[in-house]
């Protein structure tokens, strides 16, 4: 039923020359990391059911265009970044490996006590040199929302999702734009009910602006610059602007552009925009929602979204990610980031010389820190540190390796920690959030072949055949 594309017409198609998302399919299409679905396909848990079952394939498996959605005239692209591969081409030209080395080295000779008040100091350094453009060059579309493709992923789900939009809001307080991933069910042809994490930078904005009673301005993206849904994604302190952190990374500018009518940024690539408020008072059942849990998440009251301007780009893309049972497109995206959340770390604790998420609890911050283990004296006690403040401020668990340790796959772990871990001398529990110091080395000789009988093993193997 997959096919691989020879040639979709979008793909060369003049309106799609300069928009980020088409070049990244032609990428893919030339890496033959791209394939379609054949024949009509529906929104409504038939595209999320192929999507999923492409997730679940070894390395993630390869992007999805679903060109003939039933009811739309909008293609569907899934799982776009749901490789190592393709979530590290997000973020541009670059590999996140050599945007962290400038990020470090930014952060060496940035003055500041610690990383935090650095990255401060370099996004707001040269305030407001954004390329923000003056015109939106995409065609404005009827208000309605029943107009897109957006996907029913579950059988338990409240309604049809927004799941990869990136909305834009202003922090009045700090003068900052925050660009944040927030799930939308669609209510009818001009609301949303938005779902804002407790914590997120988002809810206490919608919590400042319901309290003044005052509309909230909301812009939200479909498609565009990805690096900037992949910064996203990024646990950085609430001060700092997402946008102006990338261009920081990248050395250049973005392609932004005012939205228009609210006029907050939005890239000026973007396939769709959905261009509103949130209206104080007003809120909604959303949910349920299956997500990264397994389980459902249950109704709950959320701010409602009222759509005000709804632009599309000639021959627009519509992307789309399924949330659901790990290893999902959205863990690679977040794992994209490690080497960059790890730069920032370094800037505090140099002793911190790896970091890896595990895929089952990447969004509890579920982290594997591999530690230089002579200048760790007590893990634990650094563990608390990194509650207090910083990109793991809020992860459910730490486990604390020697650096020299490989850190392998999740069973791999899971066995290091029962063969070595002591209950009562290595865990740490506070608030809900759990440490693990699994640096310790026995005194005990491991169990390793001798060298010499491998040497004589390698040749028999190869004379044998059986390489």
């Amino acid at each position: 039923m997959m096919e691989k594309i020879e040639n979709p017409n979008f793909a060369n198609s003049p309106a799609n020359t300069a928009r980020a998302l088409p070049c990244l399919v032609r990428r893919l299409l030339a890496d033959q990391d791209l394939c379609r679905v054949a024949g009509v396909v529906s929104p409504v848990l038939e595209i999320a059911a192929l999507t999923n079952r492409e997730c679940k394939s070894p390395g993630g498996g390869r992007a999805l265009l679903f060109q003939r959605v039933e009811g739309f005239d909008l293609p569907v692209l899934t799982n776009t970044f749901g490789s190592s591969r393709r979530a590290a081409l997000a973020w541009g030209q670059e590999a996140p490996e050599l945007l962290a080395e400038r990020l470090a080295q930014s952060l060496s000779q940035a003055p500041g006590t610690d990383a935090e008040a650095r990255l401060h100091h370099l996004v707001h350094l040269e305030e407001g040199s954004g390329s923000q453009v003056d015109h939106l060059r995409l065609p404005e579309a009827p208000l309605d929302l029943g107009q897109l493709p957006a996907l029913k992923n579950w059988p338990g789900d409240g309604g049809r999702y927004l799941t990869l939009g990136l909305a834009s809001m202003r922090d009045e307080a700090l003068g900052t734009i925050n660009y944040g991933i927030y799930r939308m069910q669609i209510l009818d042809a001009r609301r949303c009910a938005v779902h804002f994490l407790r914590h997120s930078l988002g809810a206490r904005l919608v919590a400042d602006y319901q309290r003044r009673q005052k509309p909230l301005p909301l812009a939200v993206t479909l498609g565009g610059d990805p690096a900037l849904l992949a910064a996203a994604a990024l646990s950085l302190p609430t001060s700092i602007d997402e946008g102006r952190f990338l261009e920081i990374l990248r050395s250049q500018p973005l392609r932004l552009a005012a939205a228009p009518w609210s006029g907050l940024p939005v890239a000026a690539d973007a396939e769709v925009i959905l261009d509103g408020e949130i209206v104080p008072g007003e809120w909604a059942s959303e949910g349920p929602f299956g997500n990264h849990t397994g389980f459902y998440q249950p109704v709950a009251p959320a701010p409602v979204f009222h759509l005000r301007g709804l632009f599309r780009a000639e021959e627009a893309l519509f992307p789309a990610t399924v949330v659901g049972p790990p290893p999902m497109e959205n863990a690679y995206l977040v794992r994209s980031g490690e080497p960059l959340l790890l730069a920032l770390l370094q800037a505090d604790y140099p002793q911190i010389r790896s970091l890896r998420f595990l895929t089952e609890g990447v969004f509890h911050g579920c982290a594997v820190l591999g530690l230089q283990a002579e200048a760790v004296r007590k893990p634990l006690e650094l563990a608390r540190e990194l509650w207090r403040s910083g990109p793991l401020r809020r992860s459910r668990l730490l486990l604390l390796i020697d650096a020299e340790d490989e850190v392998g796959e999740g069973a791999h772990l899971l066995w290091r920690v029962i063969n070595q871990v002591r209950p009562e001398r290595d865990l740490l529990e506070d608030e809900g959030r759990l440490a693990v110091d699994a640096t310790r080395k026995h005194s005990r000789a491991p169990v390793l072949p001798d060298e010499s009988v491998l040497a004589d093993i390698e040749r028999r193997w190869r004379e044998s055949g059986l390489d």
